[in-house]
Order: C-alpha cells, then structure tokens, then sequence
C-alpha cells in the first residue's frame, strides 16, 4: 500500500480539484466573449476606436505567449529535478496482458473471491478524505445483498468515531455469512457533513492467472475475477518484496494511471 505513493495514486482524488482550479482561468475564449459585449454595448454615437481594439488582442496574445514560455520552463525544471534512476512510467493502457501472467499487481476493483474453504478475505482501500458515515455492501452474482457493515472504527469509548483520510484494511469472513465459493461484487461508500459522496478507492492485489485478449479490450485474470489493463495501478515480480513509502519503487514497471473510473470490469 504504501509503496502506491511512488505511483502518484494521491493525483486521483486532486483531479477534480484541478478541473475545478482550470474552470476558474480566464483563457482566449473568455477573452473573446467579454470583448463581443464590449462591442455590442458600445455607445453608437460614440464607438470606441478600433485602434484600441487590436491593442487589446495584442495584449492577450502577449500574455498568452508568457504564459506558455512560462509552462514550459516550469516542465523543464521538473525534469531537471528529477530522480535519474526512475523508471519512466507506462501508461496502463500500453501494457500487454500476456505479459503480466505470473506477475502479482494491484488493480483498481469492486470484487472480492472466496475460495473452497472460505478462507478469510481482505482488501485495501483508501479514503480520499475524512468521512462521518461509511460502509460496505457485499452482493452476490445475482446481485442480491449478502452483507452490509459500517467501515467506521470504534473510538475508545467503543463507539464508531470517524474514518480518517488515507490507507485502511476491510477485513471479512465468508463463513460468518455461509457464503459459497465464488466472486462477489463490492462497494464502499462514505459521506461527511460538507460532502455526500466522499472518495473510498478500493483495490485489488493478486497474481495474474491469465490474460484476456478477445472481445475488444485487452484484461487479466486474477482468480476468477477479470479485470482492464486499464486498472492496473502496480505490477511486480511474483513473491517480490513489498516496498516502503519514500523508497524507490520496487515495481518492474512503473505505471501512470489516474483513470477516473475505480470500478474493476465485470464479465460473464
């Protein structure tokens, strides 16, 4: 778990925060709307000189242009800092299942499985902020609910208290639910006062049993569960050791995925 700080995972929950940060930008096209105003709420009788006009597009284009000397002095400097000796990242999409055979990953997913004795079943997650409410729903293949339980941890007084931002564990036991062999679909959800529907990354690790090349997009196979080379988040050598945050990642392929979508691909 830790060892996804290397990845960049924290640049999935800042995405929307940027999004909203670029929607505040003047950019060209703001530019262009202000001054259509301009010119249609002019005064006829006495129009403001073109002169000014092409003046004032020649600012913006100045500035445009500082801007993105700016940006690219800035890329520069980032590069320059930094550390040689890491790996590239590979974007997800480029990999080649066939390759990852063998390889124990971490994926983005929404299914757990429980094998032949119901061995017990757990699954990191991560909680892109404090939250007041937060549970887990545990359903079927026929999507019926099988288990629902509050992911809240018990202060000292026993009662829940709240769920801190960052990397926790969900721990369940089939056989408290008499659930059957099988994949099992998952879902965690959490809210606070300020928002309704609080970020809960849940994900998968386990090694690659097969690959899955028909049908359009490419995925693997962990078990009985399917996943998109899409949502593979870390790969490693089958039995490496696990790495320590702010250590150089111990991944064979250093990946770059901040897909928006956290769910794993369910197929038949």
């Amino acid at each position: 778990m830790e060892a996804l700080e290397a990845l960049g995972i924290e640049s999935t929950f800042a995405a929307q925060t940027t999004r909203e940060a670029d929607d505040d930008k003047v950019g060209q096209n703001d530019f262009l709307t202000m001054l259509v105003a301009q010119l249609e709420n002019q005064d006829p009788l006495n129009p403001q000189d073109s002169a000014a006009f092409a003046a004032q597009l020649a600012q913006f284009s100045s500035v445009e242009q500082l801007i993105a000397v700016r940006e690219g002095v800035d890329a520069l400097v980032a590069n320059s800092l930094a550390p040689r000796e890491s790996a590239s990242p590979v974007p997800a999409s480029g990999l080649d299942p066939t390759n990852l055979v063998g390889r124990h990953v971490t994926v983005f997913g929404s299914q757990i499985e429980v094998d032949d004795v119901g061995s017990p079943v757990t699954m990191n997650y991560r909680s892109a902020e404090q939250a007041s409410e937060a549970e887990v729903v545990i359903r079927d293949a026929s999507g019926r609910e099988v288990n629902r339980e509050s992911l809240l941890p018990a202060g000292e007084d026993g009662r829940p208290s709240r769920l801190r931002p960052g990397d926790h564990v969900y721990a369940f036991d089939p056989r408290s639910r008499n659930l059957g062999p099988g994949v099992y679909s998952i879902e965690f959800t959490a809210s606070n006062a300020q928002n309704p529907n609080v970020t809960l990354l849940p994900m998968v690790e386990g090694t690659v049993t097969g690959a899955i090349l028909a049908g359009g997009e490419p995925g693997i196979r962990i078990g009985q569960r399917i996943f998109s080379v899409n949502e593979v988040l870390e790969v490693n050598l089958r039995g490496a050791t696990r790495g320590t945050a702010g250590s150089a990642p111990h991944s064979e392929l250093g990946l770059s995925n901040q897909a928006p979508e956290f769910a794993g691909v369910q197929r038949p």
